[in-house]
């Protein structure tokens, strides 16, 4: 079995967490959130958010975050992501994070809110960062960027397999090759790999199981 835990593409082919927000087709599993680049369009509809998150399909918020090189000021998106959170806790669903220069401030407000539910740094390039994200209790998702990428195919040794997903966010490639890559990276048979997780997902992802 193959888990994509993050991808803006509906395929079909396997399970697979689309990231959706207002207005858009909701697939079987999804993720809603509101992203940092588009605060302004859907802030609006805060108070709505809600009856999303209540839906059977509905496995996580997100993506949410911040982002400093795009979107409003950033003040405005903590407030935003505040109350998204609030949402996660309420829902018990886990949060899949969009962080682009903002590390310090999601750091400080993990720490501040102190959440029950998992935060998952998707799209995890940040090498340097891997101990810092680890050492905060929060799961890693690494897309495409591990088939091209020496630093961060050396930063996967420092991983555990208990703590990692895999996902193709916006990429054209598949979920498949992003396993293949790092069951070979890791030294590990391919079933191995997608049995630790699958087991990762349904620690994290609890909806999925009890529906």
């Amino acid at each position: 079995m193959y888990i994509n835990i993050h991808t803006h593409f509906e395929t079909g082919r396997q399970i697979e967490v689309v990231s959706r927000t207002f207005n858009d087709v909701l697939p079987e599993y999804f993720s809603f959130g509101i992203h940092p680049w588009e605060i302004d369009k859907w802030e609006n509809k805060l108070d709505f958010f809600d009856s999303f998150l209540s839906l059977k399909g509905c496995l996580a918020v997100g993506e949410i975050g911040l982002d400093k090189l795009k979107g409003p000021e950033i003040n405005k998106q903590i407030a935003v992501f505040k109350r998204q959170i609030h949402f996660s806790e309420e829902f018990h669903l886990p949060v899949i994070l969009h962080c682009v220069k903002a590390w310090n401030e999601l750091k400080v407000l993990k720490r501040e809110l102190n959440p029950k539910q998992t935060w998952i740094f998707h799209g995890f390039t940040k090498s340097t960062l891997t101990e810092e994200v680890l050492k905060e209790g929060i799961y890693i998702s690494i897309g495409n960027a591990i088939l091209t990428s020496p630093t961060l195919q050396s930063a996967l040794k420092n991983i555990p397999l208990n703590r990692l997903f895999l996902e193709t966010d916006d990429a054209e490639c598949s979920i498949e090759d992003i396993y293949a890559k790092v069951s070979e990276l890791k030294n590990i048979p391919l079933s191995q790999l997608q049995s630790q997780l699958v087991e990762n997902f349904k620690n994290v992802f609890t909806k999925w199981i009890t529906g």
